[in-house]
Protein backbone atom coordinates (compact mmCIF):
# COMPACT_ATOMS: atom_id res chain seq x y z
CA UNK A 1 0.00 0.00 0.00
CA UNK A 2 2.40 2.56 0.69
CA UNK A 3 4.51 1.68 -2.26
CA UNK A 4 1.38 2.54 -4.14
CA UNK A 5 1.00 5.76 -2.52
CA UNK A 6 4.93 6.69 -3.33
CA UNK A 7 4.37 6.05 -7.06
CA UNK A 8 2.58 9.55 -8.16
CA UNK A 9 5.30 11.18 -5.77
CA UNK A 10 8.49 9.05 -7.52
CA UNK A 11 6.48 9.95 -11.19
CA UNK A 12 6.46 13.91 -10.17
CA UNK A 13 9.77 13.98 -9.13
CA UNK A 14 11.08 12.00 -12.58
CA UNK A 15 9.34 14.47 -14.57
CA UNK A 16 10.54 17.32 -12.59
CA UNK A 17 14.36 15.81 -13.30
CA UNK A 18 13.55 15.76 -17.06
CA UNK A 19 12.33 18.98 -17.46
CA UNK A 20 15.28 20.25 -15.80
CA UNK A 21 17.34 18.24 -17.84
CA UNK A 22 15.51 19.67 -20.92
CA UNK A 23 16.08 23.19 -19.58
CA UNK A 24 20.05 22.48 -19.51
CA UNK A 25 20.29 21.16 -22.97
CA UNK A 26 18.30 24.09 -24.60
CA UNK A 27 20.12 26.64 -22.77
CA UNK A 28 23.29 25.02 -23.79
CA UNK A 29 21.97 25.12 -27.60
CA UNK A 30 21.04 28.56 -27.01
CA UNK A 31 24.66 29.77 -25.62
CA UNK A 32 26.58 27.40 -28.41
CA UNK A 33 24.18 28.98 -31.20
CA UNK A 34 24.46 32.86 -29.81
CA UNK A 35 28.09 31.62 -30.20
CA UNK A 36 28.44 30.73 -33.99
CA UNK A 37 25.69 33.59 -34.66
CA UNK A 38 28.55 36.49 -33.29
CA UNK A 39 31.41 34.20 -35.00
CA UNK A 40 29.67 33.93 -38.53
CA UNK A 41 28.03 37.62 -37.79
CA UNK A 42 32.42 38.62 -37.42
CA UNK A 43 33.31 37.63 -40.61
CA UNK A 44 29.76 38.14 -42.96
CA UNK A 45 27.99 41.27 -40.83
CA UNK A 46 25.59 42.02 -44.35
CA UNK A 47 24.70 39.23 -44.87
CA UNK A 48 22.07 38.40 -41.84
CA UNK A 49 20.99 34.86 -43.71
CA UNK A 50 24.02 33.54 -43.86
CA UNK A 51 24.60 33.73 -40.02
CA UNK A 52 21.10 31.93 -39.65
CA UNK A 53 22.06 29.35 -42.02
CA UNK A 54 25.18 28.54 -40.14
CA UNK A 55 23.96 29.02 -36.93
CA UNK A 56 21.15 26.54 -37.33
CA UNK A 57 23.75 24.08 -38.96
CA UNK A 58 25.25 24.09 -35.33
CA UNK A 59 22.37 23.05 -33.58
CA UNK A 60 20.62 19.77 -33.58
CA UNK A 61 17.03 18.93 -34.17
CA UNK A 62 14.23 19.61 -33.15
CA UNK A 63 16.22 22.80 -31.39
CA UNK A 64 16.68 24.37 -34.59
CA UNK A 65 14.14 24.25 -36.25
CA UNK A 66 11.99 27.52 -38.26
CA UNK A 67 9.30 27.39 -35.31
CA UNK A 68 11.75 27.21 -32.31
CA UNK A 69 14.57 29.56 -33.00
CA UNK A 70 15.26 33.05 -33.52
CA UNK A 71 18.39 34.49 -34.77
CA UNK A 72 19.47 38.35 -34.51
CA UNK A 73 21.94 40.56 -34.18
CA UNK A 74 21.30 43.43 -31.84
CA UNK A 75 22.98 46.53 -31.09
CA UNK A 76 23.36 47.99 -27.03
CA UNK A 77 25.43 50.11 -25.65
CA UNK A 78 27.67 50.98 -28.65
CA UNK A 79 28.43 46.93 -29.43
CA UNK A 80 26.55 44.37 -31.48
CA UNK A 81 25.41 40.85 -29.97
CA UNK A 82 24.12 37.74 -31.67
CA UNK A 83 20.87 36.64 -29.83
CA UNK A 84 19.66 33.36 -30.19
CA UNK A 85 16.03 32.51 -28.35
CA UNK A 86 14.69 28.67 -28.50
CA UNK A 87 11.20 27.74 -27.59
CA UNK A 88 11.24 25.99 -24.33
CA UNK A 89 10.11 22.50 -24.65
CA UNK A 90 7.77 20.79 -22.55
CA UNK A 91 8.68 17.23 -21.65
CA UNK A 92 9.21 15.96 -25.08
CA UNK A 93 11.80 17.66 -27.97
CA UNK A 94 9.84 19.58 -29.93
CA UNK A 95 6.62 20.39 -28.18
CA UNK A 96 7.03 23.72 -27.20
CA UNK A 97 5.73 25.76 -24.49
CA UNK A 98 5.18 29.64 -23.65
CA UNK A 99 8.62 30.47 -22.35
CA UNK A 100 11.96 31.21 -24.59
CA UNK A 101 15.61 30.34 -23.36
CA UNK A 102 17.93 32.81 -24.47
CA UNK A 103 22.03 33.52 -25.37
CA UNK A 104 24.04 35.95 -26.26
CA UNK A 105 27.70 36.35 -27.50
CA UNK A 106 29.07 39.41 -28.17
CA UNK A 107 30.30 40.30 -31.99
CA UNK A 108 33.84 40.81 -32.27
CA UNK A 109 34.00 42.39 -35.64
CA UNK A 110 36.43 41.72 -38.27
CA UNK A 111 35.08 42.84 -41.18
CA UNK A 112 33.33 46.52 -40.79
CA UNK A 113 29.76 46.38 -41.85
CA UNK A 114 29.03 48.45 -45.23
CA UNK A 115 27.79 51.49 -45.37
CA UNK A 116 24.16 51.80 -47.06
CA UNK A 117 24.74 54.32 -49.33
CA UNK A 118 21.47 56.38 -51.13
CA UNK A 119 21.66 57.19 -54.56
Amino acid sequence: MEFAASVPFLMLALALVWQVLLLGITAMYASHGAAEAARQAAVTPDDMALVDEETRKRVRPPWNGEDVMNVEIVERDGARYARVALAMPIFLPGVSGPWDVTGEARVVTEVEPREEVSP
